[in-house]
């Protein structure tokens, strides 16, 4: 996976987590907080046609969540501006992808001699790469 994949994925994850924090405060705005020694008493149901509102008061409050907010999108901001400015690197397991290891030991398997054949197997590269860096670093 690529530097862009994984800054993409890491954006995503942080727009999923903006989302589940607005909808918990808008879940926990909208239901009363209960006090522990009241959740252990049987719930009685009124059937009076007026029934008792409360003031609703939130478990989070809303300026603790407004800078939870302000946080998570100056880190998302972060991870975008890394992004674009690391450079594209290929991985070892995607296919056709070369490692700089595997491209100096070819290079030093060209300079003693090796065969273009050789060079491949060794390296785990294609055979038209190790035929190219043969005719390259080969000695003459």
């Amino acid at each position: 996976m690529n530097a862009a994949i994984i800054g993409y994925v890491l954006i995503a994850l942080a727009v999923l987590n903006l989302i589940g924090l607005l909808l918990l405060f808008r879940r926990l705005a909208g239901t009363p907080a209960a006090p522990a020694a009241v959740a252990a008493q049987p719930v009685v149901i009124d059937e009076s046609p007026e029934p008792d509102l409360a003031p609703v008061t939130p478990a989070i409050e809303p300026d603790q969540l407004a800078s939870m907010l302000r946080r998570l999108e100056n880190r998302l901001g972060d991870i975008e501006d890394q992004v674009r400015r690391t450079p594209t690197v290929s991985v070892a397991s995607e296919p056709g992808a070369t490692t700089d290891r595997a491209l100096a030991l070819a290079q030093r398997l060209a300079r003693q001699g090796a065969t273009p054949q050789d060079i491949a197997d060794t390296c785990g590269i294609s055979l038209t790469e190790a035929e190219l860096l043969h005719r390259l670093h080969a000695a003459r």
